[in-house]
This record gives structure tokens, sequence and C-alpha cells, in this order.
């Protein structure tokens, strides 16, 4: 299966993309990353889900929000990177004491509650004290928040965006409910899109995240039954290693930092005569990209889903600017009618 993209920058000529797992880089608010997801969600024809996790984003507003799962895990490896994700450092020097909290624990809460045992034994001033004193801090975060949320008994997803709303969360909250909802679509689901934004955040190159757990396991197995992760990043090399292998679309859009510009130019898959030049990769318009597939690296402008295609090929051939473009034909609301939209949208979600 393919899907429109958009149309190559210049020619006009349409770009066609195949489905799998891709990427899509450049810079907030400048590259039109989420606006070109949007795109081709839509022109795909499939479920998608996505999690909206920054305050004030305004992205997929015309999407229907629904309800997150949650699955509990008590295993060590997956406590371990929970762990990791919030403390934003390797937990291998207190994985004895992960393993000896989780042991016949078949809840989170469980495994608070040998937390603060373990706390009350330990000697004053300790090492082991210091241990499950910031296990104790981190369970107190995340167990009443969850178990104060409002979830579905499975995820309810149809044809288009659909989205988990977690505005306002905690990080690490954010981190157990996306890995819950991708395991879900990996054991129950197919042919789903799962967009995981902020991709540098939730599956880092540095160290383990839950996230990162469940999104390798999709990586390497969904294809089969068509479910497809999207990544959408400020950069590319921030991701995961193991994951990025596995992805057969990178989408590359603009760069300003001098050190990812020369990632950006060197994942370009041309001669080095043909490749881009940094400042070619640090002056893309809004919702211009470097296409990079298995058969194919072009130069596109990413069809916006509300954008005509008679307008998306005259912005393409540089007859139209993006911003002229969005002026003239993206549907506007006055700002109090969209926060009431939104308003709505969580409610029906809570129903």
């Amino acid at each position: 299966m393919r899907i429109k993209f958009g149309y190559e920058v210049g020619t006009g000529e349409p770009v066609y993309v195949p489905l799998h797992h891709t990427i899509i880089t450049g810079i907030t608010q400048l590259a039109g990353k989420t606006t070109a997801l949007e795109g081709m969600i839509i022109r795909s024809g499939l479920p998608a889900l996505v999690f909206r996790v920054k305050r004030g984003e305004s992205s997929f507003t015309d999407a229907r929000t629904i309800p997150p799962v949650f699955r509990e895990r008590t295993d060590w490896r997956f406590i371990e990177a929970l762990i990791e994700a919030i403390m934003r450092e390797p937990q291998r020097w207190n994985r004895a004491q992960i393993i000896k909290a989780t042991r016949g624990a078949r809840t989170l809460r469980d495994i608070w509650d040998n937390v603060k045992k373990e706390l009350a034994r330990a000697r004053k001033g300790s090492v082991l004290e210091s241990i499950y004193t910031n296990l104790d801090a981190y369970f107190e975060i995340v167990i009443p928040k969850i178990e104060s949320l409002n979830l579905a008994p499975s995820l309810d997803l149809k044809p288009g965006v659909n989205v988990v709303d977690m505005e306002g969360w905690e990080p690490e909250l954010q981190s157990l409910i996306i890995a819950s909802c991708i395991e879900e679509v990996a054991s129950r689901h197919q042919g789903v899109v799962t967009v995981i934004p902020e991709a540098w955040e939730f599956v880092p190159a540095a160290r383990k995240t839950p996230v990162k757990l469940a999104a390798e396991r999709l990586a390497r197995t969904g294809a089969a039954v068509r479910n497809f992760l999207f990544l959408d990043s400020q950069n590319l090399m921030g991701v995961d290693a193991n994951i990025r292998s596995q992805l057969g679309v990178w989408i590359l859009g603009v760069q300003r930092y001098e050190h990812e510009v020369e990632r950006t130019v060197k994942a370009i898959p041309l001669p080095p005569s043909r490749k881009p030049r940094p400042h070619e990769v640090m002056n893309l318009r809004l919702g211009e990209f470097y296409v990079v597939t298995m058969k194919q690296v072009v130069k596109a402008y990413a069809q916006p889903a509300w954008l005509p295609d008679h307008a998306a090929i005259k912005v393409a051939k540089g007859e139209l600017t993006p911003e002229e473009a969005r002026d003239k034909f993206y549907p506007k609301l006055p700002p109090e009618l969209q926060e009431i939209k939104r308003i709505i949208a969580k409610l029906e979600a809570r129903i």
C-alpha cells in the first residue's frame, strides 16, 4: 500500500510513500511535521492512534478523543525501564532492589507496598535507604494518578485520527499510558498506525523507557499485521538505534543546528555530488521535506489534509507560499469555539 505524501518541489509531480514504519523530523513549528502526518493518515484511510502530550498543543484538533487503556505490568525489566525514564539515569546498580520489590507483586500498588516495607527496614543514611526513598517517591507520583483515571477496557479505534489527550499529565504517567496503548495495539489490533510524539523523549537512544520496550516489539513484529509506527522527533539521532533500524521511510525536515544539519545530510543516501547542501536543509520551507524510501529520495511538499490538490501543486512549484495556502484554505474557528470544541471532545471521551 502506498500513501500520497504530497508533491515534488519544483515539478509538482505527485509523491507517494509506502506504508511502513516511518520517522519525520524537523524543528517544531517550523517544519510542519504534525500537518504532514495528519495528511498522510487521513489519505491512508486507516485508524491512527495519536497521543497529545504537550500543553497548548494545537495538533489534530479535528480528531476523535478516546480514553486510554492501561495494562499493569510488574516484571522487573518493565519497572527498571519505568524508573530509568523518570530518573533519567541507568538503574542497573539498583536492579537487585527492583527485583526484590517486584517479587510476588500482581499490581503496581503491590510493588509500592513492598518498597515501603523495605524503606522502613533500611538503615538511616544507607545507600538502600536512598534507593527505596527514590522508588517510593516515584510510585507516589504515578499510582494515585493511574487509579483516578477514566480508563477504557479496550481502545475504541475508528478510521482517521484517534487521540489520547494527556495534556498536562506528568511525563512518567504519559510514558506508562503510551506504552500500555502500544501493547494493546500490538496484541489486539491490526491495520493501525501508532504515532509516537516527541520520539527523542519517549524512545531515546541513551536510556530505557516503557515506551521503548513496547515500540521495539511493535517495530519488529507489527508489519506482519499492518501495524506501523510513525515517529515524530525533532532530530534523527536522538531516537533509539534499534528502532531506527526498522524504519522504512525517513521524512527529514528543516534543521538549523549545524550538527543536526550534518546528520540530516549524511542520512540521505545519495552520492556526495547529489546530496543537498547544508544551507538547503537549513532553508527548507514550512511543509518541505526530503523523503527517503528504499526506491526514492525526493524533496517534496507535504500536502495538508485540508489543502486541495491544485493549491498544493502551486505550493510545490513555488507559485504559492505555504503561509499563503494556510491563510486561504485552512478552516478557521474563533478561539472560543476551538476551546469549546476541545472541551466537548474531552467530555465525550469520558462517557
